[in-house]
């Protein structure tokens, strides 16, 4: 992602701040024992964000063609 792992984390905290409930939760152990997961309400955020991905796309297809043949 080219991203530090500080700045990967100030954005995690953001967002769970920024929510009315965390979106990834995180365990503290060390390389062996730690880790972070999605929270449901991660997982849900997640599943929106990828669909309104996915339909900005269908949307934008004709014209990113039209574009794309205008180029050498």
């Amino acid at each position: 992602m080219r991203m530090s792992y500080t700045r990967a984390w100030g954005l995690v905290e953001a967002m769970n701040r920024d929510f009315a409930r965390p979106l990834v939760r995180s365990a503290k152990g060390g390389a062996a024992r730690g880790g972070a997961e999605l929270t449901a309400l991660g997982e849900q955020v997640l599943a929106r964000y990828r669909h309104m991905q996915a339909a900005s796309q269908l949307a934008a297809a004709s014209d990113v063609r039209a574009l794309r043949a205008k180029l050498r």
